[in-house]
């Protein structure tokens, strides 16, 4: 149980970094499609939809641990 306790902890503290992350890339991505740079905008883009499947993946995991029916 104590081990469960410090993986979510670090899932949490990784959580938080990639909500960071995508806070800046999306506004990023933004700017750029604002800009006219579609191109590089959609690449972002594709960054973006990752870390967002990559927070809920974490949530997932955690989750699990919580619910061991999961």
């Amino acid at each position: 149980m104590e081990n469960r306790d410090e993986w979510a902890n670090q899932l949490e503290e990784a959580e938080g970094k990639i909500a960071e992350a995508y806070a800046i890339l999306a506004a990023l991505r933004q700017e750029l499609k604002d800009a006219g740079k579609k191109q590089d905008a959609n690449a972002i883009g594709e960054a973006v939809e990752r870390l967002a499947r990559y927070g809920r993946l974490f949530q997932d995991i955690r989750a699990s641990w919580d619910d061991p029916d999961q």
